[in-house]
C-alpha cells in the first residue's frame, strides 16, 4: 500500500485557492501512484469563524468536484458540513467517486471556542471503515489527545490510523509525541496529515508523519508544503500485535468497566 500525506498551508476562507492547491497534490498522488491521500483539517476553508455558515453552504460544491477526481484513488480530510443549520467538523473519505465513509470530530478544542461554533458529532457513530483490504480508524486533531478514540479504532481491527489535523507550532513537541504514543500502544501504523504556514491567526506546526506499529517514524514532511508518500504492508500491524500482545482486548476493558 502507498499512502501520501499533503500537506499543504490552509488559507482561512480562502476555499478556491485550498482547492486549486488540493487538486496539484491530488495529481501528484496520483501520478505517483498512491492508494489513498490524507490532507489536513478543513483544508478547504480552515476556521474562518466569521464566515463559517457561508464557507460551510459551499462545501457540498467542492466535495462533488474532489469525488470526480477519486477515480482510483481515495481522498481523505475533513469539511465544513451543515445539517439542519448546524455545523459539523467532518472526516469524509471519498472513492470511486463515493463518499465511502464520513466521521464528525467528537472532541471539540474549547480553548478557540470550537464548541460554540459547531456541533459535536455522535460519541457512538463508528470510526473505522474497509478499504484495499484494509481496516482504516480516524481521529480528528484534538481528539489525538484522547487515547480512547484510536483504541476504539483499533479493537475494531484498524491497521492504519489516519489522523487529519492543524495543530499549532506551539505544540509541536505534543504533536509528534502523542502520534507516536498512539501507534506504540495500538500497534497499528499511524499516518498524520498536518497544515503547514500560517491558518487565519494560527501558525501551523506541520510534521505531517508516518509511524510504524513501533513508533519507528517512516517519514515525516517537515515544515514546508509537500508531498510524502510511504509505501507499507498495514499487515505488518498484525505480525506485531501476535508477536508482542499488548493491545487489550474489547473483553479485558469490560472487564475493567471502561466505555469505549
Amino acid at each position: 500500500m502507498k499512502i501520501s500525506v499533503a500537506q499543504m498551508q490552509v488559507i482561512e476562507g480562502n476555499m478556491e485557492k485550498n482547492y486549486e492547491t488540493s487538486l496539484d497534490m491530488i495529481q501528484k498522488a496520483k501520478l505517483n501512484g498512491s492508494n489513498l491521500v490524507l490532507f489536513p483539517e478543513l483544508f478547504l476553508s480552515g476556521f474562518d469563524y466569521t464566515n463559517l455558515d457561508k464557507l460551510s453552504r459551499l462545501s457540498p460544491k467542492y466535495i462533488d468536484k474532489l469525488l470526480e477526481e477519486s477515480k482510483n484513488i481515495a481522498i481523505c480530510g475533513t469539511f465544513l458540513e451543515n445539517i439542519d443549520n448546524k455545523i459539523y467538523n467532518t472526516f469524509y473519505c471519498l472513492y470511486e467517486r463515493k463518499v465511502l465513509f464520513k466521521y464528525s470530530k467528537i472532541k471539540l478544542f474549547e480553548v478557540t471556542k470550537e464548541d460554540y461554533y459547531f456541533k459535536a458529532g455522535n460519541k457512538n457513530q463508528p470510526n473505522t471503515f474497509d478499504l484495499f483490504g484494509v481496516k482504516f480508524g480516524v481521529c480528528i486533531c484534538f481528539e489525538l489527545r484522547f487515547p480512547e478514540i484510536l483504541r476504539k479504532a483499533a479493537l475494531n481491527g484498524a491497521q492504519v490510523l489516519l489522523v487529519s489535523a492543524i495543530w499549532p507550532v506551539e505544540r509541536l513537541h505534543a504533536w509528534q509525541s502523542l502520534s507516536c504514543a498512539r501507534a506504540i500502544e495500538n500497534q497499528a501504523f499511524v499516518v498524520t496529515c498536518n497544515a503547514n504556514d500560517r491558518s487565519g491567526k494560527w501558525m501551523c506546526a506541520g510534521h505531517s508523519s508516518v509511524y510504524d506499529p513501533n513508533g519507528l517514524l517512516l517519514e515525516c514532511a517537515l515544515d514546508c508544503t509537500t508531498l510524502k508518500s510511504v509505501v507499507f504492508d498495514p499487515e505488518y500491524s498484525r505480525k506485531i500485535q501476535k508477536e508482542f500482545p499488548s493491545l487489550i482486548r474489547a473483553y479485558d476493558l469490560n472487564c475493567m468497566g471502561e466505555k469505549l
